[in-house]
């Protein structure tokens, strides 16, 4: 007989906020084959746990590390499997959950469970931003300083971001961006913001980017331009069931290389959704097919 894999869930008690479906251990006795796989539970108790978790997961060899959590949580645990043969799970229970959307998983935490008996690995690429990796989308300026003040608001969820959408447009005061795409094409332009994406799923199903291709070593920058701040109701509207990428203050640049990023002035920066601290300089560069991520059996990119 075969030796059973070790599989370890990796729990955010946080993620979702008080009225999100909550992770319990019957739901993995319920529905992981426990003929293939043994597995045990930890909890995450502050930011940066779960690196420390998936660090020690290396060490005793676990097979898989199921992610129970959002985009910030996959992170922590991403950038340490980066080149490992230890495959990430997402059972996602956090609010935007760009990382689940876009490889399609399911988003019940029973059915994302079911997946870890039946699904195959892909690969996907990281972009590594100023030594720090990420695996769905970056920004640098607006959107991060959103982000910032999502991060202040004791609720979660869509409500909670749009809050702090509607709290800074109309006084953001938008910097200067000078951006060096490899190291050839330079653009100079004041701007919201900069994302930077592997994927284009920024959360939500809001994409800004959906010609990005999450494992062809290629990452893509969109540039939000200046807009009549008195359109944000409508934007809104268009970013969660319209086709924002086609407004036209918005320009993409594919990146093969490295994009080198500076601001007039020091400006928030977010990674996969979480809040990272200010800077006015980044550099983005991107690891082609570094995470081995669980799929579905039948997945195939759209």
């Amino acid at each position: 007989m075969s030796q059973k894999k070790k599989v370890r869930f990796i729990v955010n008690p946080k993620s979702g906020g008080t009225f999100g479906v909550k992770f319990k251990k019957r739901m993995v006795e319920r529905n992981l084959d426990l003929t293939q796989f043994d597995y045990d539970i930890f909890y995450t108790k502050f930011a940066g746990h779960a690196i420390k978790i998936a660090q020690q997961s290396l060490i005793e060899k676990i097979d898989i590390i199921a992610v129970v959590g959002g985009d910030g949580t996959q992170n922590e645990v991403g950038q340490v499997l980066l080149n490992k043969a230890t495959i990430l799970a997402s059972i996602p229970t956090g609010s935007g959950n760009a990382n689940a959307r876009k490889m399609q998983i399911p988003n019940d935490i029973e059915k994302a469970i079911q997946l870890i008996n039946t699904g195959k690995v892909f690969q996907i690429d990281a972009c590594i931003l100023n030594g720090q990796p990420f695996f769905m989308a970056a920004g640098i300026g607006y959107d991060a300083k959103v982000v910032e003040q999502f991060d202040k608001i004791p609720f979660r969820g869509v409500g909670a971001y749009l809050s702090g959408v509607l709290s800074t447009a109309l006084t953001y005061d938008l910097p200067q961006y000078y951006i060096e795409i490899d190291e050839h094409q330079v653009i100079e332009t004041k701007a919201y913001t900069v994302f930077i994406t592997s994927t284009g799923q920024l959360g939500y199903n809001v994409e800004f980017s959906p010609e990005s291709i999450i494992n062809d070593g290629v990452f893509e920058i969109a540039i939000i331009k200046d807009f009549n701040r008195l359109r944000v109701p409508f934007l809104i509207l268009e970013a969660f069931w319209g086709n924002i990428a086609e407004q036209d203050f918005i320009e993409r640049y594919p990146v093969k290389k490295i994009v080198k990023i500076r601001t007039n002035k020091i400006e928030s920066i977010q990674m996969d959704g979480d809040y990272k601290g200010k800077t006015n300089y980044i550099e983005v560069t991107c690891k082609k097919q570094a995470l081995n991520f669980l799929v579905a059996p039948d997945f195939k990119l759209k």
